[in-house]
């Protein structure tokens, strides 16, 4: 490769910096802190997590002054993190009994706390009722009546918001699509009637505090958080007209994207991956149409949470084998996807770049694997190119399509560009790893979950969960 190509257009002045030939963050030299804490492990920068809070509030704020901002708790609910969000003024929005335990936990009072769901269990109901919390983002008529049942034999009245879904396509991923009746969420507007039914008849349970509507994660296109944000208001006006009364409260949903690709060459596949838009233009799209068609006073709520967590993490992970290939170099490294399930299960794309040799100029390419013993353990798309294999095998005839077919079913990148001299004893690091990783790592060949450190805003990294111990291979067993 070229060695004028650059490898630093991911820096961040004064954050995440390549300093000589080490990575940096907050100051912290990543490349000693893994020689002294082992691998793989996850390093937070509490400091940018706090800035992607306050960043985030300010935007929305600037263009409705009584707008909220409740955490999506599911992008990572580490205590610590949950601690260090609610000191940065937000709100919390859960997604389970265990996540509504967590944030209380972690000081969040009731009132601050919004509850979503598709199958909200009764004890999950009863625990959001009693004491009652902001407000339960109902799913289904079904849900609104079980609701309305649990408040009942609990003699409480529960805060409830409908969930309706606007039917439009915003073009992330389908596994995190939710704006439409295709998916698993929501109620369709022809629902809405019947459910004002069931909030008149059942006053004395059911406290109608606002509407919700969100339309997936990672959106990246501006114009359908504009459709979502004139969508909501409608249905608003409709709701307040057939209740005669006033909502207090519309609930706009978070998606907001992060940028994960650094630069084109490392992915082939860009689409949702590169925003290219900053969070204030999604906030002007977003909140335009609410604040002119219902005003100042109604307060909005938004729960974004792969925006505040994501870019504020890096996962470290040790060249541990080399193999050749014919023309390619295959590296084996101790992180998989059972330390970064969203590259298995979504095929997700994390930047790569080798933090021991940060400064290094001439590149190569690679394959990545993890120590996994099964061949879907791999930064790049398994399934993906098998299948771009079989069809150009049986369908030769699709010959001259391959590169458009390629573009749409292999969604990983097959080689990651790093410098040429990466081998085994140097250090991954995978950037912007900070959302959805935490909760989804789990033991796998007998390969315990890895610690999480944190910078604090002292610049002095602290652990804020340990590796697990051969001994946590047995939680909860029965010997």
């Amino acid at each position: 490769m070229s060695d004028a190509f650059s490898l630093t257009p991911w820096q961040a002045e004064g954050f995440l910096e390549a300093r000589g030939d080490c990575l940096v963050m907050d100051g912290v030299d990543l490349v000693a802190l893994a020689e002294a804490e082992g691998t793989p492990i996850y390093v937070y920068s509490a400091r940018r997590i706090r800035e992607n809070a306050e960043g985030l509030s300010a935007a929305f704020r600037a263009r409705h002054a009584n707008t909220t901002v409740a955490y999506a708790s599911k992008a990572c609910s580490l205590m610590a993190v949950l601690r260090l969000i609610g000191e940065s003024g937000c709100a919390l929005e859960v997604n389970s009994e265990g996540e509504l335990w967590k944030a209380r936990r972690a000081g969040f009072k009731d009132e601050a706390i919004v509850l979503n769901g598709v199958a909200k269990a009764r004890s999950e109901i009863a625990a959001a009722i009693d004491p009652p919390i902001k407000a339960i983002n109902v799913d289904s008529l079904f849900e609104l009546e079980r609701i309305r049942d649990v408040a009942a034999a609990l003699n409480k009245r529960a805060n409830v918001a409908l969930r309706l879904v606007p039917e439009l396509q915003s073009g992330t991923a389908p596994g995190i699509e939710t704006a439409s009746s295709r998916t698993k969420f929501g109620m369709t507007v022809d629902q809405l009637g019947p459910a004002l039914e069931v909030l008149k008849a059942g006053k004395a349970q059911l406290n109608l505090v606002g509407l919700h509507v969100h339309i997936g994660s990672q959106v990246t296109d501006r114009a359908s958080y504009a459709e979502a944000g004139r969508f909501i208001a409608a249905q608003a006006r409709e709701v307040e007209g057939a209740l005669g009364e006033t909502l207090p409260c519309i609930n706009v949903g978070g998606g907001f994207p992060v940028d994960y690709v650094k630069y084109n060459d490392q992915s082939r596949a860009i689409g949702y991956y590169r925003s290219g838009t900053e969070l204030e233009d999604f906030a002007e799209a977003l909140l335009t149409p609410v604040h002119r068609t219902l005003g100042e006073a109604v307060e909005i709520v938004t729960e974004p949470g792969r925006c505040l967590v994501s870019d504020a993490a890096v996962l470290l992970t040790t060249v541990e084998n080399v193999k050749r290939r014919g023309e390619e170099t295959w590296l084996y490294l101790d992180a998989g996807y059972h330390t970064l399930l969203e590259t298995f299960a979504y095929h997700w794309y994390f930047h790569a770049l080798t933090a021991n040799r940060a400064a290094d100029a001439e590149t190569g390419l690679f394959r990545l694997v993890g120590p996994l013993c099964d061949n879907g353990d791999s930064f790049y798309d398994v399934d993906g190119e098998a299948l771009m294999r079989r069809l150009m095998t049986e369908a030769p005839g699709l010959a001259d399509h391959e590169a458009t077919l390629s573009a749409h079913l292999v969604r990983l990148p097959s080689f990651r560009e790093l410098p040429a001299a990466t081998g085994p004893g140097d250090l991954i690091a995978f950037l912007d790893t900070g959302a959805y990783s935490q909760d989804q790592l789990y033991a796998v060949n007998g390969r315990g979950r890895p610690k999480v450190l944190m910078i604090g805003e002292d610049g002095t990294p602290r652990v804020i969960r340990t590796a697990d111990s051969f001994d946590d291979m047995l939680l909860n067993e029965v010997e």
